[in-house]
């Protein structure tokens, strides 16, 4: 007999990788935060919550493509905004993660892209997904999601207010001068 979505839940190994992404995006921000008197600063904490989510963010894809082969079914706006963000971090890290093992700092562009064009991209798919009806309230009775797709949708709520922040402050050094 078939599962309903909404009764699968959370495997050990899901967590299990979710909580190894979490320690890679740790273990990348890690220097910044040891370096001092800047610890308080806001990039500091801006890495800290980019590459937090970021790790979050990382266990997506594997974990989506392979439910996906399982079920054929088509995603939801969750599990499209949590693939598009590992997809960042699955194409931006890889500079990062080799820098890193090296002991050098973070390189400059592929960690500026990922801190900048990440939380933005949030805010892009949500307003696309708003726009397209994907976000919208359901008339019919109420379906309940499985835990990858509200997962995902909060963890896009989280890059979308990290983005708005961002959004802010380009906006508050432009109108400045």
């Amino acid at each position: 007999m078939f599962r309903s979505e909404s009764r699968v839940r959370v495997t050990l190994f899901e967590l299990m990788a979710l909580t190894a992404g979490m320690a890679i995006g740790l273990w990348l921000i890690v220097p910044q935060l040891r370096k001092g008197p800047t610890a308080g600063s806001p990039n500091v904490v801006m890495g800290l919550l980019a590459f937090s989510l970021g790790g979050l963010s990382l266990a997506g894809p594997p974990l989506l493509l392979w439910e996906r082969r399982r079920s054929r079914r088509t995603w939801g706006a969750g599990r499209v905004m949590w693939f598009s963000q590992g997809m960042a971090s699955w194409l931006l890290w890889p500079p990062i993660v080799y820098s890193r093992a090296r002991g050098g700092d973070l390189p400059g562009m592929a960690t500026g892209c990922y801190m900048y064009g990440t939380p933005l991209m949030a805010i892009y798919m949500t307003a696309a997904l708003v726009c397209g009806g994907w976000l919208r309230k359901r008339r019919r009775r109420a379906r309940r999601h499985s835990w990858r797709e509200r997962f995902g949708l909060g963890l896009a709520l989280v890059w979308a207010c990290f983005g708005l922040y961002i959004l802010s402050i380009f906006y508050r050094e432009d109108f400045r001068r």
